[in-house]
């Protein structure tokens, strides 16, 4: 029956996207709403209203990162592009590459994850957040952040903001890309890629095979073997311009496998404790297609429709060894979860002062897992579970641009959730831009924003369990939906042209219940149960700044602050894994037109690990890093660059996480160093005969 409504409203809507007449004369704007996704330039964003149009036009506090500058850092990993962003925390369970890790903005978990406009979050998830440890760098085009509730556009379970990636694409000749990079821990990644443009037909193809050791350590265990993380992923971006270039076809393709090897287990004798375990590692298999149709068919109006499919299976194996207390305890989990996606957005000019759009969003998500765990005394135990929802969005968004000096923007999503019923999600924001009075070359911009969103469970959290000899985590099918409001002011000023700006801004958010996990340890039986559940409130505000400085092309610093206060009124604790005080800097510096360098500093106060008084706290800390990148040879077709980073100069204990009196540090010094190649095919001259 669900398979049927969601053919049936896909078919109803992909007929809504037939093409409507013009109505009045267009007169252009600095807004530019119809360009192709993808495509947006330096000053311009996408994913605020899903389609180009001015930065200047949020009144939310955005943040964009572009090629030009993941290529000048070397295609750090994900995270670590992360982590550069005022608001953004990324926190690792223990530290190494490639482990379990959660997005923080603005101290939620509650993040939007898009990947060309698609969400990319997968259902099997333990929290409604994001796992940024599984994506590469190396096939992004761009990065957008946009922080604060973002629910009307976006989607569910977009409070704390929205993280908008976008795939590189294929642009001019027939060129091809190799890369070749080694360092410590016994880290190495290899890279091929293929790009080009021709004929209305782009196309764009990555492989990219990252394997470290990791480098891990706890407090009494020191270095940790068994720590590996090996990632291949593979990218394709193929488009197709039609209907006299009014048009586009795109078919987006992703997969990755990553094995990650844990290295720790924890004993299962009387009292419990960690032992280097050489048999624990976890499997995770990712597919995304998106098959997107964009149509401009007038200045007045365009219209996207977009098809996806994710699919992920995440596997979790702990294998009997001599070390544990139980050489017989064993424990294996394998988790299959699918999300089905339709979506469309239709954008019309009604006058040159105003774009109205409306959309519609149709996702099915499904999950089926089963466990099995055996010990000497209990035997074995096997687990299974399964669960469907279906849900039902519209929407819709007006942009009011008043002589490109104020810009108002306001809309609400009607959502149908088969499990949690209909609500809806207003939001609101504004933007004024002035002349600095008396000041040649300044502006001063005012932005504010509200609004509401909802925050759905995940199908874990309602339908997984786990049942051994020494855990129970009970499924909790009735746990509700997360209410959040939120608002936030802003004030940046710039001056010499945009050169320099300063950004400052306040936010608060309320929510209603508030989805944690609770669970105790009984002390006779040392037995662990835990279950999701809803807490009442919650309370989040902070204060963000931001300092941007490119005095010339060639060189660029951006540094910001962040306090954070999170509070679980429940207990009056702070929620885990919010830092109060975070600083961020990153510089470029391009001396030659040969030679780019980078530097960034990151200092963090310390974290809690849960929302219960006296709870586990992290250490603060400081990390730095270096790179380079000389181009030894550039011709007209051919170039190659030597590329170099040195991540955590200061060498110090960076704890990532802490249980008890345990601490997971990440590695100590490390570096890459690697060649990079790229030659472009030159394009053939026609002779005489095909000219005639």
């Amino acid at each position: 029956m669900k398979k049927n409504c969601f053919c049936m409203a896909a078919i109803l809507a992909l007929a809504s996207t037939l093409p409507i007449m013009a109505i009045e004369e267009n007169v252009e704007s600095s807004t530019t709403p119809f360009v192709l996704y993808g495509t947006a330039k330096e000053k311009e964003m996408y994913s605020y209203s899903n389609y180009a149009e001015s930065i200047e036009s949020a009144g939310a506090n955005v943040d964009i990162i572009q090629r030009r500058d993941i290529e000048r850092q070397g295609n750090p990993t994900f995270s670590e592009i992360l982590n550069q962003f005022s608001s953004i925390q990324v926190q690792n369970s223990n530290g190494s590459l490639g482990s379990t890790s959660s997005i923080r903005m603005r101290g939620t978990d509650r993040v939007r994850l898009t990947i060309d406009g698609v969400r990319a979050d997968r259902p099997s998830m333990t929290s409604p957040g994001v796992e940024p440890q599984f994506l590469l760098s190396d096939d992004l085009e761009r990065v957008e952040v946009i922080r604060g509730p973002h629910g009307n556009v976006a989607g569910t379970n977009a409070s704390g903001g929205l993280i908008a990636l976008q795939t590189r694409r294929g642009k001019g000749p027939f060129k091809v890309e190799l890369g070749s990079e080694m360092g410590n821990y016994g880290t190495f990644k290899e890279r091929f890629a293929l790009q080009g443009e021709k004929d209305g037909f782009d196309y764009y193809a990555g492989l990219t095979w990252f394997k470290t050791d990791g480098g891990m350590k706890t407090t009494g265990l020191g270095k940790i073997r068994n720590d590996d993380y090996n990632n291949l992923s593979l990218v394709t971006n193929l488009g197709k311009k039609v209907l006299d270039d009014k048009a586009e076809i795109r078919n987006i393709f992703r997969f990755s496998r990553s094995r990650k090897d844990i290295g720790i287990g924890y004993e299962q004798a009387f009292p419990y404790g960690l032992y280097q375990s050489p048999n624990n590692y976890a499997m995770n298999y990712d597919i995304m297609n998106t098959l997107s149709f964009t149509h401009n068919p007038n200045d007045k109006y365009n219209y996207d429709t977009k098809f996806s499919l994710y699919h992920n299976r995440n596997n979790s194996f702990v294998l009997p060894d001599e070390f544990s207390g139980d050489p017989l305890y064993s424990s294996i989990s394998k988790i299959n979860s699918t999300r089905l996606n339709f979506q469309t957005q239709h954008n019309y000019k009604l006058a040159s002062w105003n774009t109205l759009s409306v959309g519609y969003n149709l996702e099915s998500e499904f999950i089926n897992g089963r466990s099995s765990d055996s010990d000497m005394w209990s035997g074995v135990i096997n687990n299974k579970y399964s669960g469907n929802t279906l849900q039902n969005d519209v929407f819709i968004n007006d942009l009011i641009n008043i002589k490109d000096k104020l810009f108002l923007r306001g809309g609400a999503r009607l959502t149908h959730h088969s499990d949690f019923g209909t609500y809806v999600s207003p939001n609101a924001s504004a933007a004024l831009v002035l002349p600095t009075f008396k000041l040649k070359g300044a502006k001063t911009k005012f932005r504010a924003s509200w609004g509401q969103s909802i925050n759905n469970p995940t199908l874990y959290q309602r339908f997984g369990t786990v049942n051994s000899a020494y855990m129970i985590s009970l499924a909790n099918p009735n746990l509700k939906a997360e209410k959040m409001k939120s608002w936030d002011l802003g004030v940046t000023q710039s001056f010499f042209d945009e050169k320099l700006s300063f950004d400052m801004g306040y936010f608060n958010s309320n929510y209603d219940d508030y989805i944690g996990y609770r669970g105790e340890t009984d002390p006779m039986t040392w037995m662990y149960v835990g279950q999701y559940v809803n807490v009442d409130k919650a309370k989040i505000q902070g204060v963000e700044g931001k300092i941007t400085w490119e005095p010339k092309n060639w060189f660029k610093i951006v540094s910001s602050y962040t306090y954070t206060k999170s509070q679980d009124e429940m207990t009056g604790a702070d929620l885990p894994g919010v830092p109060r005080n975070s600083i961020k800097t990153t510089a470029y510096w391009t001396p030659h037109k040969r030679i780019d360098i980078y530097a960034g500093v990151e200092a963090n106060s310390g974290r809690y690990m849960s929302a219960t008084k006296n709870s586990d706290k992290t250490d603060g800390y400081v990390d730095a890093r270096v790179g380079a990148n000389i181009k030894l040879v550039k011709t007209e077709n051919y170039e190659m660059s030597l590329r170099g980073t040195v991540y955590n100069l200061l060498n110090q204990d960076i704890s990532m996480y802490r249980q008890g009196p345990t601490s997971y540090y990440a590695p100590g010094i490390n570096f890459r160093l690697g060649l990079f190649m790229d030659y472009t095919f030159p394009e053939r001259k026609k002779n005489k005969k095909e000219n005639l």
